[in-house]
């Protein structure tokens, strides 16, 4: 799996160039395709990501706080 720095800028250069080329339909399809993916191999990542802090941050009496959802942007 391509790491998530790298998957996010690909991204975002997808997004730029949908939002300022013109381009064919066709291309246009297959761009939007292609970021559809990576933007779901990156929610994958923050999952996994999460499911992680919650298991280092588990005792025998249970969570300590809050799982972190980095999908909430820190929010709780």
């Amino acid at each position: 799996m391509t790491p998530f720095s790298s998957q996010i800028e690909a991204l975002q250069v997808i997004v730029k160039r949908l939002e300022s080329e013109p381009m064919p339909l066709e291309e246009a399809m297959a761009l939007f395709e292609e970021g559809m993916k990576k933007a779901a191999d990156c929610r994958i990542f923050l999952e996994q990501a999460r499911q992680k802090v919650i298991l280092l941050t588990e005792t025998e009496d249970g969570i300590q706080g809050k799982a972190w959802n980095p999908l909430n942007d820190g929010e709780s």
